[in-house]
């Protein structure tokens, strides 16, 4: 489907674009309108979900806090770390090769995959050690 141009949507893409991590919708509602940016939180939810659509940005499932939101599109691994909650994005390659394998063991045809990788971060380790 194809979509006019929003200020909303560009509103909330240019938020996503300007911070480090992951966030929840309502994470991008409360920071907005903190920084003056008046948006409802309906429209922050319909604005993602069309981003979503367009391929401009991934949604995530957290696996405590629901959905976050990533800014990077491209295919990549993540990890959620079992001491802060935090999603991070890990550095590995995407493998491709990875639905050839699926498709031939399970007989289907795979368009894209995702990991979510469970672990400890850098910054809780440090603060381990």
């Amino acid at each position: 489907m194809k979509y006019k141009s929003s200020k909303q949507r560009d509103m909330i893409m240019n938020y996503l674009q300007q911070i480090h991590g992951h966030v929840s919708a309502e994470e991008i509602f409360k920071n907005m309108n903190n920084d003056g940016q008046k948006i409802s939180l309906a429209t922050v939810y319909r604005n993602l979900n069309i981003l979503c659509e367009m391929n401009e940005i991934r949604k995530i499932a957290h696996p405590v806090d629901g959905y976050q939101y990533d800014k990077t599109s491209r295919p990549h691994y993540h990890m959620h770390c079992v001491k802060c909650d935090s999603i991070i994005d890990l550095e590995a390659p995407y493998r491709e090769e990875l639905n050839k394998i699926l498709e031939k063991d399970s007989d289907v045809k795979i368009l894209s995959h995702n990991i979510m990788a469970e672990g400890i971060c850098k910054d809780c380790l440090k603060k381990e050690s």
